[in-house]
Order: structure tokens, then sequence, then C-alpha cells
């Protein structure tokens, strides 16, 4: 232990020491500020993205920190709601906004590989409709052209059948 300094020495070191203090704790508030607010933008973001896949995503266990205790098996809800299944329990629902900061990370890591693999597989779904589609439409034009041609000639046959049938009766 240092020895104890003349009083205003003291004094100095201890004012010193509450300023670097300050200085730290003043630093830690504004980053614990912008920790939270980007995890409130992270979350928006996640429930925005899958709300585009309507489906629930099932988690890892291991990513829910500090409600993993009893968990047997977890889901993330597109509201942005955890729904964690304990064992011999009722399903809990938990926002994903009550989570800390570095479970909500573990979950948004957790979760992007299958968000990823629905995303890609429905894009793959609706690619190959719309190349089915395209495919009928054209079809059904070069169908549509042959009736409009098909239709000259019967109005045509239509015309003679009435021009002859005015003769004979002449």
């Amino acid at each position: 232990m240092p020895q104890a300094k003349s009083d205003s020495g003291l004094d100095d070191s201890i004012v010193s020491q509450l300023t670097a203090l300050q200085s730290e704790y003043a630093q830690l508030s504004e980053l614990d500020e912008m920790e939270r607010n980007y995890i409130l933008k992270l979350i928006d973001s996640l429930k925005a993205l899958q709300s585009g896949i309507d489906s629930a995503i099932p988690l890892h266990v291991a990513a829910l920190g500090i409600f993993r205790s009893k968990a047997k098996e977890a889901f993330l809800a597109s509201d942005g709601v955890v729904i964690i299944h304990e064992e011999g329990g009722k399903p809990l629902s938990v926002p994903l906004s009550r989570f800390p900061a570095k479970d909500v990370l573990a979950i948004v890591q957790d979760a992007t590989p299958e968000i990823g693999r629905i995303v890609s597989e429905r894009r793959r779904e609706i690619g190959a409709r719309v190349e089915l589609l395209e495919r009928v439409l054209k079809e059904m034009k070069k169908a549509g052209g042959m009736v409009r041609q098909a239709r000259p000639a019967v109005a045509d046959a239509e015309e003679d059948l009435v021009q002859n049938s005015i003769a004979s009766e002449q």
C-alpha cells in the first residue's frame, strides 16, 4: 500500500481520480445510450425483415442468455417476440427488447442463417411461378392471335352464307 502523502498531495490524488472516474462514467453512460438505441433499431429492422417471411424461426437454447436455464426450445416470432417452451411449463413470450444487448445480438446471429434460407427458398419458389406465368401468358397470346385470325374467316364465311341465302331467295 502506498504511504500516505501530505494532505495536499492526497487531496490532489483523490480529486484527479474522481475527475477520471467522472469522465469514464460519462463515456459509459453515452455508450449505454447508444447501445440501447442501436439494439432498438436492430430489433425494428429484424421485425421488418421477418414480417416479409411470416415464419417463426427456431432458436438454439444457448442463444437465450438469461432465459436459457429452463428452456427446452425457443422460436423467434415475426413480431420480435421470443417464444420459450420450458420443461413441463407453459410457453413464455418475451419481447426481444427485454433481453440484454449481448443476448439480442446472440439471438440475431442465431436466427439470421435461417431467415436467409427462408428468403432464398421463397425467392426460388416465386421465381419459378413467375417463369411459369411468363410461359403461360406467351402461349395465351399465341392462342389469342390464332382466335383473332380465325374470326375474320368465320365472319367472312357467315357473310358469304348470308349473301348466298339472299341470292337464293331472289
